[in-house]
C-alpha cells in the first residue's frame, strides 16, 4: 500500500509541472512543449552557440530530437539503471523543468565534437540514438553549468560587472563542459582576447 502511495505521490508531483506539454492548446505557452522546446534551444544558443549554428547549418531542426526528450523525460536515451538514476536527480528536484533543460542542453555539449563533424545524418543519429555516456558525469557537468551561470548572472547583476570581467573573475567548475561560447567555461587572458579581436578586424578589413 505504502508503495503505491509513494507512486502517486511522485506521479502526480512530476504531472503538476509536466502536464503542459501534453495539452496541445498549450504548445506555444512558455510552458507548452514549443516554449520549451525554445527554452532550451535559448540556453544551448548561450553556452555553445557554435554547435548551435553548425546544427542549423546542417538542417536539424531542434524538433527533431528535443520533443522525444521533453516528452518522455530522456527515458528512451539511456539505459534502465541509468534512467532511474536521472529520475531520481529530477524528483529530487524543486524545479524539474529547469533540471531538464539544463541536462538535455548539456547531453547535446558532451557529443559536441562528432556532432561538429558529422553532417545531417551523423547528427541526426546521434540525437535520436544517444550514445553511451556516464550519467554521473553528465549530471554532475549540468549542474556545474547551472551553479556557475547563476554565478555569473548575479555578478552581472548585482554586482554591476560586465560578462567578459565575470567570466574572466568567477572560476568555472572543472566539470563544465561549454560555458558562454568557451570550453570549459574558462576565458582567455585579456591580452588574448585582444589579439584575437585585432585578428579578426585585419581579416574583416581584407575582406
Amino acid at each position: 500500500v505504502k508503495a503505491r502511495v509513494d507512486t502517486y505521490f511522485l506521479f502526480n508531483s512530476l504531472m503538476v509541472e509536466m502536464r503542459d506539454v501534453f495539452v496541445p492548446d498549450l504548445d506555444e505557452a512558455d510552458t507548452g512543449i514549443h516554449g520549451r522546446i525554445s527554452n532550451m534551444i535559448t540556453l544551448l544558443s548561450l553556452h555553445d552557440p557554435e554547435v548551435r549554428c553548425h546544427l542549423d547549418g546542417v538542417g536539424i531542426d531542434p524538433s527533431f530530437y528535443s520533443v522525444r526528450w521533453l516528452t518522455t523525460l530522456l527515458s528512451r536515451e539511456f539505459l534502465l539503471p541509468d534512467t532511474i538514476r536521472l529520475w531520481d536527480s529530477m524528483f529530487a528536484s524543486t524545479h524539474k523543468d529547469n533540471f531538464l533543460r539544463y541536462v538535455s542542453v548539456t547531453m547535446v555539449m558532451v557529443i559536441r565534437d562528432q556532432l561538429l563533424s558529422g553532417d545531417f545524418s551523423a547528427c541526426l543519429r546521434l540525437l535520436q540514438a544517444y550514445p553511451p555516456t556516464n550519467l554521473d558525469r553528465l549530471l554532475e557537468s549540468s549542474r556545474a553549468l547551472w551553479i556557475y551561470e547563476s554565478q555569473i548572472t548575479l555578478a552581472c547583476h548585482k554586482g554591476g560587472i560586465s560578462l567578459g570581467h565575470a567570466l574572466r573573475s568567477i572560476a568555472p567548475p572543472p566539470a563544465i563542459v561549454m560555458a558562454y561560447g568557451l570550453e570549459g567555461g574558462v576565458a582567455p587572458p585579456m591580452r588574448e582576447q585582444v589579439r584575437a579581436a585585432g585578428e579578426r578586424g585585419l581579416r574583416a578589413a581584407r575582406g
